[in-house]
Parts: C-alpha cells; sequence; structure tokens
C-alpha cells in the first residue's frame, strides 16, 4: 500500500482531532478553565474586601472627626453651664440677703411708729415679695441648669463610648485591609504556581476554549456537507486553507512541495 496522500491524511488528522477534542484535552482544558475562573473570582473578591476595608476605615476616621467635635462641644456646654449654676447660686443668696434686709427694713418702720415708719415698712414688705419671687424663680432655674448638666454628663459618656467603639471600628477595618492585601498576595503567587505547573494562563485558557469551540464548529459544518459535496471538491477547497492547521496539529514541517509552492 503506498502512502497516504496529504489530503486524505489532513481528513484523518481532522476526525482524530474532533474526536480528543472531546477526551482527555477537552476535560483538561475544562478543568483549567475552571480553576483560573475560580482564581479570578477569588482575587477580584479578595480586592473587594480592601477597598471595602479601606472605604470603611476612611469612613470611620469621618465620623471619628465629628464625634470628637461633638465631645469638645458637649464638653464647653457642661463646663458653662456648671458656671451658670454657680452664678444662680449667688443669685438665690443675693435674693435672701435683699430680703433679709427688707425684712430688717420693714422691723424699722414698726419700731418708729406708724407715723414715720409706715412708708419704711410698707416699701420693706414689698421688696421682701420680690425678693422672695426671684429667689424661688433663680433656685428652679439653678434646678434646670443641674438637670441639664446631668444631662450633658450622660451626653458626654455616650460620646466617648462611641469614640470607643469607633476606634475600634477602624482598627478592624485596618486589620481586614492588612487580610485582604495579605490574601490577594497570596493568590496572584498561586496563580504564578499554577502557571508554572500547568504551563498555562487565564488567556491561554481563554484561547484555547475559543479555539475549541471554533473547531467544533468546523467539524459540524463538515458533516453537513459530508455527502452532499463531492469528496474531491471539499478536499480541494479546503485543502490549502487546513494545511496550516493541520501542520500545527502534528507539529510538522511543511511538505517539500509546499514549500517549493
Amino acid at each position: 500500500m503506498g502512502p497516504e496522500p496529504p489530503k486524505q491524511r489532513l481528513l484523518r488528522l481532522l476526525r482524530r482531532t474532533a474526536k480528543g477534542a472531546r477526551g482527555l484535552g477537552e476535560r483538561s482544558t475544562a478543568d483549567e478553565s475552571a480553576l483560573w475562573s475560580a482564581h479570578e473570582r477569588a482575587l477580584v473578591r479578595a480586592r473587594d474586601a480592601g477597598a471595602a476595608a479601606q472605604r470603611i476605615a476612611s469612613s470611620a476616621a469621618r465620623q471619628r472627626a465629628s464625634i470628637d467635635a461633638v465631645a469638645d462641644r458637649t464638653r464647653a456646654l457642661s463646663s458653662r453651664a456648671g458656671e451658670v449654676q454657680g452664678g444662680f447660686a449667688r443669685i438665690v443668696d443675693a435674693f435672701e440677703r435683699l430680703g433679709l434686709v427688707a425684712l430688717n427694713a420693714g422691723l424699722e418702720g414698726a419700731r418708729l411708729g406708724e407715723a414715720e415708719g409706715r412708708q419704711l415698712a410698707l416699701v420693706g414688705d414689698e421688696v421682701r415679695g420680690h425678693a422672695g419671687r426671684g429667689g424661688e424663680a433663680s433656685r428652679e432655674l439653678a434646678s434646670a441648669l443641674a438637670q441639664l448638666g446631668a444631662d450633658l454628663a450622660q451626653l458626654e459618656a455616650q460620646v466617648a463610648q462611641a469614640q470607643a467603639v469607633l476606634a475600634e471600628v477602624t482598627q478592624d477595618s485596618a486589620r481586614a485591609a492588612g487580610a485582604a492585601s495579605d490574601a490577594e498576595s497570596a493568590l496572584v503567587d498561586i496563580g504564578e504556581r499554577v502557571k508554572k505547573a500547568t504551563g498555562s494562563d487565564p488567556e491561554t485558557v481563554r484561547a484555547i476554549a475559543e479555539a475549541s469551540e471554533r473547531a467544533r464548529a468546523l467539524v459540524s459544518s463538515l458533516s453537513a456537507l459530508s455527502g452532499k459535496v463531492p469528496r474531491g471538491l471539499l478536499v480541494g477547497a479546503l485543502g490549502p486553507v487546513l494545511a496550516p492547521l493541520a501542520r500545527l496539529l502534528t507539529d510538522e514541517e511543511p511538505e517539500e512541495e509546499e514549500r517549493s509552492e
């Protein structure tokens, strides 16, 4: 039996390649594609986690600045409320002293007699009434200020607690960002090791998958033409186009006659 004609050998190689694409090579490409897809998803998630942690840290820093300002304002108001409360205490004391002066004036008017002391007694009673009402109002305001001071103290404690919580959030987000960065570095290292172990990378796997899909489409088209178009016509039309593919698949050098052409 003589040597196999080049065109028949081409068809045989195409059929063998189509069958092989459904076998071990196809499974290997699918496994590598799934591996690289999982690797890319993990890498994207690690980067997203790092970016989210940085955004949380930035937001916590802004909130911390606002809460620090509120804390400073609360302390200033609490201090001011204490000062005002002390001032009202002095006002109450002054009204009490004024009431005593008015009482003494009334007693002095009574001692002087009805003719001379009546006006003094009336003025003393009037002043004492006003002093009593002023003192009572001052005590009420002082009590309200004391309650306000207590509320401000409670608010100051809550603000301090919020500051502590934000400090913890900042620390946790910093640790999360560091962990995400470490995970990203580890995934990059894993990708490099997988590339060395398999001899492939995501771009290569995608290119192989695309080539396999087109090869299957080509085989399907050839199968559809089989029996409808004369074999000689089909081989003659497709031979020059598919010759480079045949050489690529068999890793053979071009025929001498093809080189001369």
